[in-house]
């Protein structure tokens, strides 16, 4: 037997919230929706200013057949460009316990810089470390990185 896409899902949903509630010495914290029928699947309060921003997660465990590109999609029906909201794409590790990267990507530019299909928006980041694709300057090697992004993100928040 083998984990089913939403337990996958929930994993890394808990590794991201445990990472970036400890990459950001707990100034950052984490709240799960009950219901995530929007799409939403994680929001970090900080807690110094009150702003939240929400965060739709995406995890891979695997790349393509070179070992470098990971397919991310977000449906249509859960997005909402109007949001101050993001997109972290994780590629986790192979043992599913941290990720080898993160992109944060922000929701409002997803269908710029996506390829946009009928009912999706795809992208295909590259793990490698000199990559020059698109989706470079969105890419976290840390989780510090992320819960930096995160902090500049909900400072910004009004």
């Amino acid at each position: 037997m083998s984990l089913t896409p939403t337990q996958k899902g929930t994993i890394g949903e808990n590794l991201l919230a445990n990472a970036v509630m400890k990459a950001s010495d707990g100034r950052l914290s984490p709240f799960h929706p009950l219901a995530d029928d929007d799409g939403l699947d994680v929001l970090f309060l900080h807690k110094d200013t009150g702003n939240s921003v929400a965060i739709q997660l995406k995890c891979r465990l695997k790349t393509d057949s070179k070992g470098n590109t990971a397919q991310f999609d977000v449906r249509k029906s859960t997005f909402k460009e109007e949001r101050h909201a993001f997109l972290v794409a994780a590629l986790l590790d192979a043992e599913m316990t941290g990720f080898d990267c993160t992109w944060f990507i922000p929701m409002k530019k997803l269908p710029r810089i996506s390829n946009v299909k009928s009912n999706k928006y795809v992208i295909t980041p590259s793990k490698a470390e000199h990559s020059k694709d698109k989706y470079m300057k969105y890419r976290c090697q840390t989780p510090e990185q992320l819960a930096a992004r995160i902090i500049e993100e909900v400072c910004k928040a009004v």
